[in-house]
C-alpha cells in the first residue's frame, strides 16, 4: 500500500512539474512566435519550444513557488497560459519595433528608387519583401547579436515578472498608458523615416538631375535610364552612408534599454 501511495504521490509531483514548466515557457513561447529575431531565423516547431524551455529554466523555481502557493488546478493554469502567451506576443511586438523600422526603411527606399518590382519571396519571413529591407533587417539583427543583445532580451522578460506576475491575469493599468502605447506604436514610422532620410535625399536630387538631362535632351529615353541611375546612385550613397548607417542602427537599440521604463509607467505596479 505504501509503495502503491508512493507511486501516486511520484506522478502527481512529476505531473506538477510538468505544469509548471509549460507555465513557465509560455511567455518565451509567446516571444519567440512574433520577435523578429527569431521569425526571421525560422526557429520554429521542436527546436522553438526546446530553446523557450532552456532559457525559462530559471524561472521555473518562482513559478514552481507561485503554483504551491497558489494552490491552482489545471484549469486555473491553462488560462494562465495563455495569458502567458498573450504577454509574451506583447514583448515581442515592442521588441521587434526596430528590426520592424529597418526594414521599412528599406521597403522606403525601394519604393522612392522604383524597384518595388524586385521584391523577393523571403523564405525566412515566409512573404514578399523588398531587397534593401531584407538587408537591413539583417543587419540590424547583426548588430543587435553581436552588443550582447539576447542577454538584454532575457533581462527584459525576466524583469516582466516583477511587473506582471504569473498568478496575476490582468494589472491595473495607469490611466496615461494608452497615449504610451500610442507613441510606442508611431515610433516604427519615426525609425523609420529616419534611417531611409539621406537615401530618400540623394535619390531625390538623382530624380531632379534626370528631370534637367530630359529637358535638355527630350529624345532621351529617360524613363529607361532612371532605373540604372538610381540604382547607381543608390549603390554609392548607400557605400558611403554605410559608416553611418552602422552607428544609427546601434543607436536604435538602445530602444531595448527603455523597455523595462516603458513597462513600469503602463501598469501600476505594487
Amino acid at each position: 500500500m505504501t509503495s502503491v501511495s508512493g507511486i501516486f504521490s511520484a506522478v502527481h509531483q512529476v505531473h506538477v512539474l510538468v505544469l509548471v514548466a509549460a507555465l513557465a515557457m509560455a511567455r518565451m513561447v509567446g516571444l519567440m512566435i512574433l520577435m523578429a529575431l527569431f521569425t526571421r531565423a525560422r526557429i520554429a516547431g521542436l527546436l522553438r519550444n526546446g530553446v523557450a524551455i532552456a532559457l525559462s529554466i530559471p524561472l521555473m523555481p518562482l513559478v514552481y513557488k507561485t503554483v504551491v502557493e497558489t494552490n491552482m488546478d489545471a484549469t486555473m493554469m491553462v488560462a494562465l497560459g495563455l495569458k502567458e502567451m498573450f504577454l509574451g506576443a506583447t514583448l515581442g511586438f515592442v521588441m521587434s519595433l526596430p528590426f520592424w523600422a529597418a526594414e521599412a526603411a528599406g521597403d522606403i527606399v525601394d519604393l522612392q528608387r522604383g524597384v518595388t518590382m524586385g521584391s523577393l519571396i523571403d523564405p525566412m519571413m515566409t512573404h514578399e519583401t523588398s531587397i534593401t529591407g531584407t538587408l537591413f533587417s539583417i543587419v540590424m539583427i547583426v548588430i543587435f547579436l553581436s552588443l550582447g543583445g539576447l542577454l538584454l532580451m532575457l533581462d527584459i522578460v525576466y524583469t516582466s515578472y516583477r511587473i506582471w506576475p504569473v498568478d496575476q491575469f490582468t494589472p491595473i493599468f495607469r490611466a496615461e498608458s494608452i497615449t504610451l502605447f500610442l507613441n510606442l506604436c508611431t515610433r516604427i514610422v519615426t525609425m523609420a523615416l529616419a534611417l531611409a532620410f539621406p537615401l530618400i535625399v540623394g535619390l531625390l536630387l538623382s530624380d531632379i538631375l534626370l528631370a534637367l538631362v530630359s529637358r535638355a535632351a527630350p529624345h532621351l529615353n529617360i524613363f529607361a535610364m532612371s532605373l540604372a541611375v538610381k540604382s547607381l546612385s543608390f549603390t554609392v550613397l548607400l557605400l558611403l552612408y554605410a559608416a553611418f548607417l552602422l552607428t544609427y542602427l546601434k543607436g536604435e537599440l538602445s530602444f531595448f534599454g527603455e523597455i523595462n521604463s516603458f513597462l513600469e509607467d503602463l501598469v501600476d505596479v505594487r
